[in-house]
């Protein structure tokens, strides 16, 4: 089996670290990102140098471009970058303070695209990888209660539908994958010949059915 190299953001619990833990019991290797360092203490000691881990808030731009630049730098080629850091807020939308919502809006959504602006260079420059993004079914369906703020379904979306993530305007796919939650897959177009990008695949979708390997 070839063995893959991924950067995940949000190890520390939930899917993050579900996705973590299959993939280094695989022997895929793991650059992981957490708020707080003593997080990831036994995994770190179960698989050692293959998982690599670096403190990030995503609320943290700088910080962001920071952590991305030395992953590539200390691991070399990356194949699969995830931006899973995020969280639901739970209340009335009259009922949360503003600082709630614009920190779960610069959680969810700013962090996630900064995240993705900041691998592409990487990518383009070693010729492709992919770009999963763990996301909500709460864009296309609502729950009483939860603040409609799903990052990929209406706002992340755009930067990929835009082409600016892949060069050119990106295909879009939907895919159902069961569970009763959906996957979307963005392929970009190869470029013309001698062009940066050796085209880039964007997939994004909910829980484990995102980082399938096909």
């Amino acid at each position: 089996m070839e063995h893959r190299t991924w950067l995940i953001t949000g190890i520390s619990s939930g899917f993050g670290r579900h996705m973590t833990e299959q993939l280094l019991e695989r022997g895929d290797r793991v650059a992981g990102t957490v708020r707080n360092l003593h997080a990831a203490d036994d995994l770190k000691a179960a698989y050692g140098d293959r998982l690599w881990i670096a403190k990030l808030d995503v609320t943290d731009t700088a910080g962001i471009y920071t952590v991305v630049n030395e992953a590539f730098e200390q691991l070399g080629r990356i194949d699969a970058v995830v931006s899973n850091a995020g969280y639901g807020l739970i209340g009335a939308a009259e009922e949360l303070t503003d600082e709630q919502i614009i920190h779960q809006i610069n959680t969810n959504l700013v962090g996630s695209i900064q995240l993705v602006r900041a691998a592409l260079p990487h990518l383009r420059a070693q010729g492709g990888g992919r770009i999963i993004q763990l996301s909500t079914v709460r864009g296309p369906s609502r729950f009483p209660g939860r603040l409609p703020v799903p990052r990929d379904e209406v706002g992340d979306r755009g930067l990929r539908r835009s082409g600016h993530a892949g060069g050119r305007a990106v295909q879009h796919r939907r895919d159902h994958r069961g569970a009763g939650r959906g996957a979307h897959e963005f392929q970009a177009p190869q470029l013309e010949a001698g062009a940066a990008d050796g085209g880039l695949r964007y997939l994004s979708g909910c829980g484990r059915q995102a980082y399938r390997r096909r």
